[in-house]
């Protein structure tokens, strides 16, 4: 092989390497199958909605075409500051980076928000 036609095969797999590496989804949280048909899995994100729907992803994946029942369900905040301190403190950084012109600052981490639930297939 010629060093145009490696140079031509090589772009080409990098080039699909990146198209591949930019479907990717947020990546299905384990579940753990528990007695009596339960399962139970944990979302986990920046923000108190999309844990929620990570955890809901995961059981949807499982239970595929039966509907998801959740059984039990728990958020947890793990940020930096309290919940309602770093709201506070983000809105804040928001009018003032308005008026300066900087922006605001992002406090959330992500996994800030854990949403467990206990579910079950139906």
């Amino acid at each position: 092989m010629n060093t145009i036609n490696k140079t031509a095969t090589l772009t080409a797999t990098l080039a699909a390497a990146l198209a591949l590496s930019a479907c990717q989804t947020t990546p299905s949280s384990p579940v753990i199958q528990r007695a009596n048909s339960i399962y139970e899995t944990t979302g986990i994100a920046d923000s108190k909605v999309k844990a929620q729907q990570n955890a809901i992803d995961s059981a949807q994946k499982t239970c595929r075409s039966k509907q998801v029942i959740i059984v039990d369900d728990k958020v947890t905040y793990n940020g930096i500051l309290d919940e309602r301190t770093g709201r506070m403190v983000g809105q804040a950084g928001a009018v003032i980076g308005s008026i300066f012109g900087t922006g605001s600052p992002d406090l959330s981490r992500d996994d800030d928000y854990e949403y467990t639930i206990n579910f079950r297939c139906q």
